[in-house]
């Protein structure tokens, strides 16, 4: 698996990655067409700041998934992980990758969406193992999310 930067060229399997889970996503969400308002604006803005990574199959040379993250406000603002790919994996190469590009002396936060579907549980799940606690709850594109606060790192004396 290849950890790379996310470059223009990439933003249609970004697009085609987020695509993949929209018969999750119109579960939480009457409209799918809004969830993706900005999105384009949104995936330039990641990509001119140097704030997203995608990781990728080696051998056959397909996107396994994405992460995008705010370093001005220490966040991490997009995971996607690809249906064929282990998310276990990916997600967690994706997660280290993020966190090494935020400041852990500061609070981490990342919004995950509140839900029983499973893939949603799992996402929850490996924010846990991460550190994240849930700290409240807001809307995102019009869906519930959970708020998730990863503690600042206590300094090594």
């Amino acid at each position: 698996m290849l950890i790379r930067a996310v470059t223009l060229d990439d933003t249609e399997t970004w697009l085609k990655l987020s695509h993949e889970w929209d018969d999750i996503v119109s579960q939480l969400i009457s409209d799918v067409s809004t969830f993706y308002e900005g999105f384009d604006d949104y995936m330039v803005a990641k990509i001119s700041q140097n704030e997203a990574f995608i990781a990728m199959d080696r051998v056959a040379g397909r996107c396994l998934g994405i992460v995008a993250f705010s370093k001005s406000n220490n966040r991490i603002s997009y995971l996607g992980v690809a249906r064929k790919a282990d998310f276990q994996l990916v997600s967690s190469k994706l997660m280290e990758t993020a966190i090494n590009q935020l400041n852990t002396t500061r609070e981490i936060s990342a919004n995950v969406f509140k839900s029983s579907l499973a893939p949603v549980k799992q996402e929850r799940t490996l924010y846990e193992s991460y550190g994240f606690t849930e700290r409240n709850t807001v809307l995102e594109a019009g869906i519930p999310a959970c708020v998730m606060i990863k503690p600042p790192a206590v300094a090594k004396k």
